[in-house]
């Protein structure tokens, strides 16, 4: 790997030390597409992930190939309400980084589609939690099957030792990341 600028794909952590090219690496040269990256290969190449897995197009195009026709907001609220249970809205605004009026659209829109209800929240019977139905649970399944298929195809040809290392190391470093959200 090379500290060599890559072209930008999306939003970035920020500036600051460690954050810009290598010592006595020269910057873009006018009208080069590239832009200058992170210092570490392994930010640079991190940063690249999560932004493409998390765009829009990239979970349009994972659900697209499975015949689900919502829109990337939809698709997250959805896996987040399968995989974590039912949540109120504001969490589910949290997690989208958006407003609670955001929220609300995309949850119209899935309820309207019969894939999500909202319920009084047990714990406070002013505040409602959304829930996925039936169909909402299929389509939340199909597509985090989809998301496993697709690692499945990204690594195809990789030798199994490597495909073993490469989990083993990203669930360190996730863990690792936890405790650095723990601590502060």
């Amino acid at each position: 790997m090379t500290d060599a600028p890559r072209p930008a794909t999306g939003a970035s952590l920020g500036a600051g030390p460690g954050c810009g090219p290598a010592a006595g690496s020269p910057g873009p040269a006018q009208g080069d597409a590239r832009v200058p990256g992170y210092r570490s290969d392994l930010l640079d190449s991190l940063v690249r992930v999560m932004g493409l897995w998390t765009s829009g197009d990239f979970l349009a195009a994972v659900a697209a190939r499975e015949g689900i026709d919502l829109d990337s907001p939809a698709i997250v609220v959805l896996t987040i309400v399968w995989r974590q249970g039912p949540r109120r809205p504001s969490a589910l605004a949290e997690h989208l980084s958006t407003g609670p009026s955001n929220v609300s659209k995309i949850v119209r829109r899935l309820d309207a589609a019969g894939l999500t209800e909202r319920r009084e929240d047990p714990d406070d019977a002013r505040a409602a939690r959304v829930h996925l139905t039936a169909a909402g649970a299929r389509v939340a399944r199909t597509f985090v099957t989809a998301g496993d298929r697709l690692v499945d195809e990204l690594l195809d040809g990789w030798d199994p030792q490597d495909r073993l290392a490469f989990a083993g190391l990203m669930r360190r470093f996730e863990q690792a990341s936890e405790g650095f959200l723990e601590r502060s």
